[in-house]
């Protein structure tokens, strides 16, 4: 029998999505709405998810980050006219102050415009330690070859689906 959703069936379905949605985290909205938070993973990996209202969080989020962006480049425009005055009237102080906002300024629009990406990258597969485990692992199962042999299979999949570091 198959398994059925609890998301799926609770009576606030659509405000859980939505909090989905706004990348709430799972904790958080499972305390909020008294679900666990495997019921959210399962949910979201099943492909549960309102397509129409991912879409639309994520409009909303586009368009506030539109205005975002804008504040933040017509602060750049100010900060170049700033920076051009200090150049002018050779004030080495407010000449440098100038390049920090600028620099800073410009963090932000490539965060905002995901140019920018800082968050870390774990390349599990090359980590010593998982490189051990993995091998303790296989050798444990090697009086069992058809578990050795899905288990590498599982392994090889899942090392190759693990993104790469190139996109700094």
């Amino acid at each position: 029998m198959p398994r059925v959703c609890t998301i799926c069936s609770h009576d606030e379905r659509h405000a859980i999505e939505v909090d989905i949605c706004e990348g709430k985290p799972n904790t958080r909205i499972a305390t909020s709405y008294g679900v666990k938070e495997q019921a959210i993973r399962y949910h979201k990996k099943a492909g549960h998810l309102s397509e129409r209202l991912a879409l639309a969080v994520d409009a909303e989020r586009a368009a506030k980050a539109d205005t975002l962006l804008d504040r933040i480049e017509a602060l750049q425009r100010r900060t170049e006219e700033a920076l051009t005055k200090a150049e002018e009237g050779e004030n080495l102080f407010a000449t440098f102050r100038g390049i920090a906002e600028m620099r800073r300024n410009l963090e932000l629009i490539g965060e905002i415009t995901k140019e920018l990406n800082r968050q870390p990258q774990l390349n599990l597969h090359l980590n010593p330690e998982y490189i051990e485990k993995r091998t303790l692992l296989i050798q444990a199962l090697e009086p069992y070859p058809e578990a050795k042999d899905a288990a590498v299979r599982a392994l090889l999949e899942s090392e190759a689906r693990e993104p790469t570091n190139d996109h700094h």
